[in-house]
C-alpha cells in the first residue's frame, strides 16, 4: 500500500536542520504548503524536497503532516531559490528568510481566504440541493439569485488563490538580464518611467525600491500619475487585505508597477521584468533588527539575475559597493550630468578668527539668509531645536524658519526653501565608522539634490575632501580600503553574542562561500544566541 511521500518542510523558525514529515498524498511537490505540527505547535510550512525515504531520520520517528493546504497558493520555484541565496549569502538559516518572506500576517491572510472559500462552496451546496426540491416561483427566483452571488464570489476567491498562470516558464518572457546599471545623476525619473512603459508593454511588472515610502513620497505619486490603475505602493503601513490583493494580482498578471520599500523583494512576483533601486546608496536598505539582515540593494540585484530581469540603482552619490562594481565589470555605468543648486561652504574657524560667530550663526551665513527671499530651513546636527530657533528668531526678524535633522529633511524634501544651512556638517564627519566620509559626501549630495535655492554649509573642516569634487574624493577613498584591506576589497562578519562582538574578515575568491557556511554552522552549535551579521558584502 502506498503510504506517500517523505517531505522536508520549511518553517518560521531558527533551525539549523530542516525536519522531515510523511505526506499520505504522493502529488506533493516542492513549495507547495502544508500545515504540520513542531514543538507542540502548528505551523504552515512549506515543501523543500520530497523523497521516498528520509535522510538521516528514522521513517518510524516521521511523523505526518496535518494536511495539504492545497488552497493556498504554492511558493514559485523563484522565491524558494532567492530564500535560499539570503541565507547562505547573509549567514542565517532558511527559515528565519521565510519567516521575514512569510510573515505571519501573510500566512494568516491567505489561510483566511482559503477558509472563507471552503464556507462559500458548502453555502453554495446548500443552495443547490434547495433548488433541486420543488418551490414557489418567488422562492426559486431568491434561490438562484443567491447561488448565482455566491458562485461569483468562489470565482473572486479562487482568482486570489490561484497560482501564477505561467508558473516557472513566466521568467522566460523577461528581458535577458543585461549588467545591472548604476545610474549616476540628475533625471531618473524620467528614465524610471521611460524603463517602466517598456516593461508594461510586454506585460511585465516592474519593481521600484525607495528606502523610505515617506522619504520618497513624491516619486511615488509621480509613479502613480504616469501610471494611473497600474501602480500602487506597498510598505508596512498596507493592511493584510489590500496586500493579499495585490499579491494575488501578481501571481497572475504583468503590467503592473509597485513602489515599495525593502519588504516589496519577497511579493510572489510571475512576470518581474524590471528593478529599480532609488538612491541605492541609502543605508536604510540595510536590514540591522534580525536576520537575514540583508541589503536590499544588493539582494535586488540577485532577484533580477533570477527572474532575468533588467536592474537600474538610480543615485545622485553612488556607493562605493556599486563604483567597485563598475570598475571590476560587474555593472555599466550611466552617468548624467546633475542640476545641483548653488552652494556655498563657510569656515567656522576663519570667521571665528574675525570674530564672525553669533553663537551657532556666522555672520557671513546671516548675510545670505537675509538676502534669500523666501523660507529658511536649517540643518542641525548636534544643535537643540528649541536653541537654534530661539536664536534665529532674535537674528532673523520675521523670517519664517524651519528646523529640521537631517532626517527630517531627506524626507520632506527641500524644494519649498529659498535657502538651506547646514549648521555644522561636521556632525556627519566625527562617527566612529570608516564609511564615515563616504556617507557624508552622499548626504551632501543628497541636500543640493532636493534644494533649490542656495545651500550653506558651515563647518570646521572646509578643506576636508566630502566637499571636494567626487572624483576625487572616492578614487582617494577607494586606494584607502585597497591599501588598508577593507570592504569592497574585503567582507566583514561580525559575531555578537549578548555584549561580545568578533569581526571576522573574508577576502573573496572560490573559498569564501564554504568559509562563510563553516562560520555559520560554528555559530548556531556553539551558541544559540549567537546571531550575524554581514557588514558589507556586495554582490
Amino acid at each position: 500500500m502506498d503510504k506517500g511521500l517523505y517531505i522536508q518542510v520549511l518553517l518560521p523558525l531558527r533551525l539549523s536542520w530542516t525536519p522531515w514529515y510523511l505526506c499520505p498524498d504522493s502529488a506533493i511537490k516542492r513549495g507547495d504548503r502544508v500545515s504540520v505540527f513542531f514543538a507542540r505547535r502548528q505551523y504552515t510550512g512549506t515543501v523543500v524536497r520530497t523523497a521516498p525515504s528520509p535522510e538521516g531520520v528514522e521513517p518510524s520517528k516521521v511523523r505526518p503532516i496535518v494536511k495539504a493546504e492545497r488552497s493556498i497558493p504554492p511558493v514559485s520555484e523563484e522565491e524558494l531559490e532567492f530564500w535560499d541565496f539570503l541565507a547562505a549569502y547573509y549567514l542565517c538559516t532558511p527559515g528565519e528568510v521565510y519567516k521575514t518572506a512569510c510573515p505571519a500576517v501573510r500566512t494568516k491572510g491567505e489561510q483566511g481566504a482559503a477558509n472563507l472559500l471552503e464556507r462559500l462552496r458548502s453555502r453554495l451546496a446548500i443552495r443547490e440541493e434547495a433548488l433541486t426540491k420543488k418551490h414557489r416561483p418567488n422562492v426559486t427566483a431568491r434561490l438562484e439569485a443567491e447561488r448565482n452571488a455566491i458562485a461569483v464570489q468562489i470565482a473572486e476567491v479562487e482568482k486570489s488563490l490561484s497560482a501564477a498562470i505561467d508558473g516557472p516558464g513566466a521568467r522566460k518572457r523577461a528581458y535577458a538580464a543585461p549588467k545591472p546599471e548604476l545610474l549616476w545623476g540628475g533625471g531618473r525619473e524620467e528614465k524610471y518611467i521611460e524603463l517602466c512603459r517598456e516593461a508594461l508593454s510586454q506585460g511585465l511588472n516592474a519593481l521600484v525600491l525607495v528606502p523610505e515610502i515617506a522619504a520618497g513620497e513624491m516619486l511615488v505619486r509621480r509613479f502613480e500619475e504616469a501610471f494611473p490603475g497600474q501602480a500602487c505602493r506597498v510598505d508596512s503601513s498596507l493592511g493584510p487585505g489590500r496586500r493579499h490583493r495585490i499579491e494575488a494580482d501578481l501571481r497572475s498578471f504583468g503590467a503592473q508597477v509597485i513602489i515599495g520599500t525593502r519588504s516589496a523583494l519577497f511579493l510572489p512576483f510571475s512576470r518581474l521584468g524590471l528593478i529599480i533601486v532609488e538612491d541605492e546608496q541609502d543605508i536604510f536598505y540595510k536590514q540591522h533588527e534580525h536576520a537575514p539582515r540583508y541589503n536590499a540593494r544588493d539582494a535586488a540585484v540577485m532577484l533580477a539575475r533570477i527572474h532575468g530581469a533588467r536592474i537600474v540603482l538610480g543615485t545622485p552619490s553612488p556607493s562605493l559597493e556599486s563604483l567597485f562594481n563598475t570598475e571590476a565589470g560587474k555593472y555599466k555605468l550611466s552617468r548624467t550630468p546633475v542640476q545641483y543648486c548653488p552652494l556655498e561652504i563657510i569656515d567656522i574657524q576663519a570667521e571665528r578668527k574675525k570674530n564672525g560667530m553669533k553663537g551657532a550663526f556666522s555672520r557671513k551665513l546671516l548675510a545670505g539668509l537675509f538676502r534669500a527671499g523666501g523660507r529658511i530651513a536649517l540643518v542641525r546636527g548636534w544643535e537643540k531645536e528649541g536653541v537654534l530657533l530661539e536664536a534665529a528668531s532674535a537674528l532673523l526678524p520675521g523670517r519664517e524658519v524651519r528646523c529640521l535633522s537631517f532626517q527630517e529633511a531627506r524626507m520632506e524634501g527641500l524644494e519649498d526653501y529659498a535657502a538651506v544651512a547646514v549648521m555644522q556638517a561636521d556632525f556627519l564627519l566625527a562617527k566612529d565608522d570608516f564609511r564615515a566620509d563616504e556617507h557624508a559626501h552622499q548626504t551632501i549630495s543628497l541636500l543640493r539634490e532636493l534644494c533649490c535655492g542656495t545651500l550653506y554649509i558651515q563647518t570646521e573642516r572646509s578643506s576636508h575632501p566630502v566637499f571636494t569634487e567626487a572624483d576625487t574624493l572616492y578614487r582617494k577613498l577607494l586606494d584607502e580600503r585597497r591599501e588598508f584591506g577593507m570592504p569592497p576589497y574585503t567582507r566583514i562578519v561580525e559575531l555578537k553574542t549578548g555584549g561580545d562582538t568578533r569581526r571576522i574578515i573574508l577576502k573573496p575568491g572560490p573559498g569564501m562561500a564554504a568559509e562563510k557556511a563553516s562560520i555559520l554552522s560554528k555559530a548556531l552549535a556553539a551558541e544559540p544566541r549567537v546571531h550575524t551579521v554581514i557588514d558589507v558584502d556586495p554582490i
